[in-house]
């Protein structure tokens, strides 16, 4: 439990970092739209549900969404309650960490 934890924890400072970045040079090429319409297409279309969710920063909170299949995106929602896709795949997995391996 705590290595997912982790692990997830990883994936969110990358896509918080990710996502400051992207912002900066192309805010206006990121899917952006109201939060409840954004998570209804996530749960109608993919099936994908919120896993985790965290604090950004003082202006912005980002979840990652999953489904049984294993695809996955993750959204940042700012103070504004503007919400953007800020990545998606698929084959996602979570990691189990096995005593004495770092990698």
């Amino acid at each position: 439990m705590f290595a997912q934890t982790c692990s997830l924890s990883l994936v969110a400072a990358l896509a918080a970092i990710s996502f400051v970045s992207i912002a900066d040079n192309a805010e206006a090429a990121l899917p952006c739209g109201s939060h409840d319409k954004i998570v209804n297409v996530l749960a109608d279309k993919y099936k994908e549900a919120r896993r985790v969710m965290g604090v950004v920063n003082a202006s912005a909170v980002m979840e990652i969404f999953m489904s049984p299949q294993g695809t996955w995106t993750i959204l940042i929602t700012d103070t504004s309650g503007k919400t953007c896709i800020t990545a998606s795949g698929e084959e996602w997995q979570d990691v189990v960490a096995v005593a004495g391996l770092e990698s």
